[in-house]
C-alpha cells in the first residue's frame, strides 16, 4: 500500500506516543482508519522511522532521470528571470544565465517560459496570493515539521529564524517584504520619495538568543553606504558575521539554519557554504531537502512578529540619519526580552498546526 504524507506523519506520531512500539502504533493506526490489516509491517514501520530520524523526510527519495517540469521549477525559473532580467522574459541571455544558475537544462527553461510568458506580469503582481500548488506544499511542510517535533522536542528551539528587511528614514512601506494577499492590484496610492534613504538589516534568532543586526553596506566616499543584497554579499555576511557568532556561542553544531527562498539566499556560493557548515539536514530553505514553503510570511516569525515589532519601536525615536537609524535598530534588538523570543517560536508551532486546519491556506485571519 502506498502511504501519503498525512498517513506517514500519523504513523510517526503514533510510534512515539506508544513508546517506540511499532506493533502498537500499527494497531492504533488501524483502529483510527477502520482497517483490519496493513498498511505495512512492523519492520517496515521501524525502517521508515529510522529513515525519518536520519533525514527528517517523510517522503520517498527521488529517483534518477530527467528532471520533470514541476510547479517548483516553474516558480524558480520565474523568480530568477525577474531577478536577472526585470520584466523582459524574452531575453535569451538572461534565460541561459538562469539555466546555468539553477542547473536546469536550457530546454526546460524554454518550456517554462512558453508557459509563463502569456500571463506575465499580472499573475506575478507583488502579492502573497497562494498559487494552486502552494497549499499542498504548505501542508507537506507543516506535517513534516510537526512530525519532526515528535521525534525531537528540542528541534524547534534550535532553529535560527533569519531574514533581512529595509528600514527607511521616512518609514515608507517596503513592498518587497510587505505584500498584499489579494488577487487584484491595490487601488490606494501612497506617495513616498523615489529614493528614500534606508538601511538593510539582517537578523536571526532562536528561542534562546538573537544574532545581529548586521547591515548590508559598503564603504563609499562619504563613509558606509547601504548596498543591495545579492548572493555574494549575503554569502560574505554569513561567512564573516553569522557563522562566527554562532561558533562563539558554541551553537554552530546544534543550530538549524532557516531562510526563505529569496534569490540571494539560494545562490550557488551560498548553498555551498550552508551545506559545508550545517549539513543538508540542518537547513530549512528552498533548494534544500527541507524546503521553506513559498509565499508564507505568515509562518516565519521574522515576518509575522520581529520586523513589525522593531519598526514600531524604532520609529518612535528620532531617526533622521542612517547612523541614528542603525543605532536605534541595534538598541531595540538588544532590549528584546528572552521570553519574547520563546513566545514567537511557540506561536510558529501553533501556526503550523493552523495550516493543517486551514487546508494549506493563509491563516492570519484565523488567529
Amino acid at each position: 500500500m502506498v502511504l501519503d504524507k498525512v498517513s506517514r506523519a500519523l504513523l510517526v506520531k503514533l510510534f512515539y506516543q506508544n513508546n517506540n512500539n511499532s506493533a502498537a502504533a500499527l494497531r492504533e493506526y488501524r483502529r483510527i482508519k477502520g482497517i483490519r490489516r496493513g498498511p505495512l509491517s512492523a519492520v517496515a514501520l521501524k525502517n521508515m522511522i529510522r529513515k525519518f530520524e536520519l533525514t527528517g523526510d517523510l517522503g520517498i527519495a527521488p529517483g534518477r532521470g530527467r528532471r520533470p517540469v514541476t510547479p517548483q521549477i516553474v516558480e524558480e525559473v520565474t523568480v530568477a528571470m525577474a531577478e536577472n532580467a526585470g520584466r523582459n522574459l524574452r531575453s535569451s541571455s538572461s534565460a541561459r544565465a538562469v539555466s546555468r544558475q539553477l542547473n536546469i537544462p536550457w530546454s526546460t527553461v524554454r518550456k517554462v517560459l512558453r508557459t509563463i510568458v502569456k500571463w506575465y506580469p499580472y499573475k506575478l503582481h507583488i502579492t502573497h496570493q497562494l498559487l494552486p500548488h502552494d497549499a499542498d506544499i504548505r501542508i507537506d511542510f507543516a506535517l513534516t515539521f510537526l512530525a519532526r517535533v515528535e521525534v525531537d522536542d528540542m528541534w524547534p528551539w534550535n532553529i535560527l529564524w533569519s531574514d533581512e528587511t529595509h528600514f527607511t528614514l521616512t518609514g515608507a512601506v517596503n513592498t518587497h517584504n510587505c505584500r498584499i494577499w489579494g488577487s487584484s492590484p491595490p487601488t490606494n496610492v501612497h506617495e513616498v520619495p523615489l529614493h528614500s534613504e534606508r538601511v538593510t538589516a539582517w537578523c536571526g534568532f532562536t528561542a534562546n538568543f538573537l544574532i545581529g543586526p548586521f547591515f548590508f553596506e559598503e564603504l563609499g566616499p562619504q563613509g558606509p553606504m547601504t548596498c543591495s543584497v545579492n548572493g555574494t554579499r549575503y554569502c560574505d555576511l554569513l561567512r564573516q558575521h553569522v557563522i562566527p557568532a554562532l561558533r562563539e556561542r558554541g551553537a554552530l553544531d546544534s543550530t538549524v539554519f532557516m531562510q526563505d527562498g529569496a534569490p540571494p539566499h539560494i545562490a550557488n556560493v551560498v548553498t555551498r557554504l550552508l551545506r559545508n557548515t550545517f549539513g543538508e539536514n540542518r537547513i530549512i530553505s528552498r533548494s534544500f531537502q527541507n524546503a521553506w514553503p513559498p509565499r508564507s510570511p505568515d509562518l516565519n516569525p521574522c515576518d509575522f512578529w520581529l520586523w513589525g515589532y522593531l519598526k514600531d519601536r524604532v520609529y518612535q525615536r528620532n531617526t533622521n540619519t542612517c547612523w541614528r537609524l542603525k543605532m536605534s535598530i541595534a538598541r531595540e534588538i538588544a532590549n528584546i526580552p528572552p521570553e519574547m523570543l520563546r513566545a514567537s517560536v511557540e506561536q510558529s508551532l501553533v501556526r503550523f498546526q493552523a495550516v493543517l486546519d486551514a487546508n494549506g491556506n493563509h491563516i492570519e485571519h484565523r488567529l
